[in-house]
């Protein structure tokens, strides 16, 4: 006989009653806090807020701009450089540019429509956080 034996076969012999199901605790009330702003304010973190700010307006500025250079490239209207060289008569300079230039002015269109995008991207990441 082990000597654990008898002392396993006691704990095995006893009946276990099941615990009385606990009650539902009431809602606890979740304490007022207050708010306080005791801190005083850091210079260094409101002087990168100014600059973050100034960073961002500089960048919709260039979006701006760009966009201006892209429509002004590529653009639907009768004034765009696309429209004025696909609308010029035969056997003039225009023609002639338009011949060679078309497909890299749309090229050139389509990598700055891109680079738009991704300044866009940026400035939507930093207004995130």
């Amino acid at each position: 006989m082990n000597v654990f034996d008898k002392r396993f076969s006691v704990l095995l012999e006893q009946e276990i009653t099941p615990a009385p199901p606990a009650e539902p605790a009431a809602p606890a009330e979740a304490p007022m806090v207050s708010t306080v702003n005791d801190v005083q304010d850091n210079p260094m973190i409101r002087f990168q807020r100014e600059q973050g700010t100034h960073m961002s307006n500089s960048l919709q500025e260039w979006i701006g701009r760009l966009d201006e250079f892209n429509q002004f490239l590529n653009g639907l209207d009768d004034n765009s450089l696309q429209s004025q060289l696909n609308n010029a008569p035969c056997d003039t300079l225009f023609n002639d540019v338009s011949k060679s230039e078309t497909k890299k002015i749309s090229r050139i269109a389509q990598d700055v429509s891109g680079l738009i995008e991704s300044l866009k991207g940026y400035l939507l990441s930093r207004e995130e956080k």
